[in-house]
């Protein structure tokens, strides 16, 4: 009885073991398992080779290798030195074409699966970008014309010139050059070529310059005040009276000792500059800088400007042939730089400082001592040592600072109906301490220093062309309309008072 128990019981404890036995195995077995998807230690990226071994920025390198992901989006790839991933271009299990970052600098290459990375046995050289050109737009306009350049690794101070003469440049960066179209190039079709450093460069396209009408140069009279090179009354005032140009009304030098002024009678011109009295000195003091001055009725009004470091509101008739002066009504604000103008048989001045109100002038009113009435009130942040012109009903005036931190080019037109609407740019960013004008039939002409711009009026914001754009043209500071043989002239004159007559080619 006890035996057959004992064997019972031996025989449950083997069962109890075999099953024991076969659990442990099985549970080996089911551990041993691989699974792709939830064992990535089989799955592990790998990195055979790539190409090619160097490259810039941008440059598109191939990796070999074994278990990347079909769908580029769960692969990452990182360059040495790059902040952010590399751009993937495409993908397979075994290949990888990625783009090298910007920022990538000479060092591994390493690719992330998941949770595992792995990283190139060899350096990716990152090649220092050369500087070369893209693109430029436009492909085509006249003299004058905006066009942009872009590329890679322009240097600072990169000069830009086409068919050997060195354009104007606006704006400049690592990536981008904008410059206009100089005059004298030829109306023909040029590479443009950029001097960045050392490296001299030339685009594929050629730029056609196109005609849209004449072109001018300034054509010298043989007469001169001074010497090339030395300057007169800086910042004096000129205008036409009786056929003559007055210029002057200020120190003729910054150490005179009083101010001067000077008369060119076309009648007489083989006398040139002639030397007058000194004004007198209650309307002009020999510290005075930026009057103005306008003709109307063979009357010269001029006033304001800036008496040592005060601006004045002084306003005065000044007799010509008596050199004399009669003492008008105060100007509404003191000012220097302001701007006049004759429209409609009506006097005009205003602006200038930081001034914004245009005022009409009327000689006969307040018994003749002249009164003043508010015309209309600028939007600009400064129109200061500007000028304007007339055309027909039209004035238009600049250039004016439109607000802080903004360019010096703005345009505007005054119509004579009180409002002040802006215009169309003029494209000439450079500085100039003044802005002669004139007009020719139904265009005006704005000069900046050795540019002249022809502005063409119409129903919107008018148009704008450059007629002279030439680095061996004179620098013109002041500009007049007389009468030769019946044809209306306009001169021009520079700093030493050379004489020069603006003509058409």
């Amino acid at each position: 009885m006890f035996t057959t128990r004992v064997k019972v019981i031996s025989r449950q404890l083997l069962w109890v073991l075999l099953a024991l036995i076969t659990t442990l195995s099985a549970c080996k077995k089911d551990k041993g398992k691989s699974d792709p998807d939830t064992n990535p230690g089989n799955n592990k990226p790998e990195i055979i080779s790539f190409t090619p071994a160097n490259g810039t920025p941008g440059t598109i390198v191939t990796i070999q290798g074994k278990n990347f992901k079909p769908d580029a989006s769960l692969n990452k790839v990182s360059f040495a030195g790059a902040v952010a991933d590399a751009e993937i271009t495409r993908a397979s299990a075994t290949e990888l074409k990625v783009k090298v970052p910007t920022d990538a600098t000479t060092g591994k290459i390493t690719v992330k699966v998941g949770n595992e990375s792995v990283t190139s046995a060899s350096d990716f050289t990152v090649d220092a970008e050369a500087v070369s050109i893209t693109d430029f737009t436009p492909k085509q306009g006249p003299f004058g014309t905006t066009v942009t350049i872009t590329g890679k690794k322009f240097a600072f101070g990169s000069k830009v010139k086409i068919n050997g003469i060195e354009a104007a440049i606006s704006q400049q960066n690592s990536t981008q050059i904008v410059f206009t179209i100089p005059v004298n190039t030829t109306l023909t079709a040029h590479k443009i070529t950029v001097i960045s450093d050392n490296d001299i460069l030339e685009t594929t396209d050629l730029f056609t310059v196109t005609a849209t009408g004449p072109y001018a140069n300034w054509e010298s009279k043989n007469i001169s005040f001074l010497p090339d090179g030395a300057n007169a009354f800086q910042f004096g005032l000129s205008f036409v009276y009786k056929n003559k140009i007055y210029w002057g009304f200020t120190r003729m030098f910054f150490n005179s000792t009083g101010a001067d002024y000077v008369i060119y009678d076309p009648a007489q011109s083989a006398q040139g500059w002639v030397l007058q009295n000194q004004p007198p000195a209650n309307m002009v003091p020999e510290n005075i800088q930026d009057m103005k001055a306008v003709v109307h009725n063979n009357r010269v009004f001029m006033g304001t400007g800036l008496i040592g470091s005060t601006r004045s509101n002084q306003w005065w008739e000044f007799h010509p042939e008596t050199n004399t002066s009669t003492r008008l009504t105060d100007f509404p604000e003191a000012v220097k730089g302001a701007i006049t103008f004759t429209m409609n048989n009506k006097i005009y001045a205003g602006f200038g400082s930081s001034n914004q109100k245009l005022y009409e002038f009327d000689p006969s009113g307040n018994g003749n001592a002249g009164s003043w009435n508010l015309e209309a009130t600028g939007t600009f942040r400064e129109l200061n040592t500007g000028n304007a012109l007339v055309l027909g009903n039209e004035v238009f005036m600049g250039r004016a600072l439109p607000d802080l931190q903004q360019t010096r080019n703005a345009m505007y037109k005054f119509t004579g109906a009180g409002g002040i609407t802006r215009i169309s740019d003029m494209p000439d960013i450079q500085p100039s301490l003044t802005t002669p004008s004139f007009t020719i039939g139904n265009k005006g002409y704005f000069v900046i220093g050795k540019n002249v711009w022809e502005f063409t009026a119409d129903a919107t914001d008018g148009t704008w062309r450059a007629v002279l754009s030439d680095s061996n043209a004179p620098a013109i500071i002041q500009t007049a309309m007389l009468t030769i043989n019946g044809t209306s002239v306009v001169y021009g004159w520079t700093a030493s008072g050379r004489l020069y007559e603006f003509r058409f080619n």
